[in-house]
């Protein structure tokens, strides 16, 4: 089995997923601090994930709630334990003293996922943003994840219950001044 634990790092990476300007803001953070193994490697990515109308299409909105960014995942993870997919458990003692609940992918999840990859490869762009997601976010826990993620002006500042504001073109110029045309020959 696969498990996210703790719904804080499964908000966080979701929030990172949905909104590749946030990632590629944190992938150039990485560079910059000079915590990130392959510089190039992370200009690449927060470069691709720049180009052209990207950051639009791929943009969900997240809410800023009390933790940081958030979306109601009963849905979609009902949807997904109705079939078998997934599973939830609570960590601690339900249900007063809940200390987190970690997320599992079944291994009849895999598999479906596994035979999506090959029926449907317009849907590598998921499993290609979710590797870039887990390398950023390491072993992290939820917490330290929504601190990074606060450390954003415009995720912060966002008021209580509204939609979190893209920054592409702050990041787009900060691509711009930290890699612009950085190449392995030059770095």
């Amino acid at each position: 089995m696969t498990v996210v634990q703790g719904q804080k790092r499964l908000q966080a990476l979701d929030f990172w997923l949905w909104n590749p300007d946030y990632l590629a803001d944190e992938l150039l953070s990485q560079v910059e601090d000079g915590t990130v193994p392959d510089a190039d490697w992370a200009l690449a990515q927060a470069r691709a994930l720049l180009e052209g109308d990207e950051p639009d299409i791929s943009r969900y909105p997240m809410v800023r709630w009390r933790f940081g960014a958030w979306e109601a995942l009963d849905n979609a993870l009902a949807l997904l334990y109705s079939h078998g997919l997934t599973a939830v458990e609570a960590v601690g003692e339900p249900p007063a003293n809940v200390e987190r609940w970690d997320y599992y992918l079944l291994a009849a999840g895999r598999d479906l996922a596994a035979e999506l990859r090959t029926d449907a490869p317009d849907l590598a762009w998921y499993d290609e943003r979710a590797a870039i997601v887990l390398a950023v976010a390491g072993q992290r826990s939820g917490t330290q994840l929504k601190d990074l993620q606060y450390q954003q002006a415009g995720y912060e500042r966002t008021v209580w219950k509204a939609s979190i504001s893209g920054i592409t073109e702050r990041v787009r110029e900060r691509l711009g001044r930290i890699g612009g045309h950085r190449t392995g020959s030059d770095a």
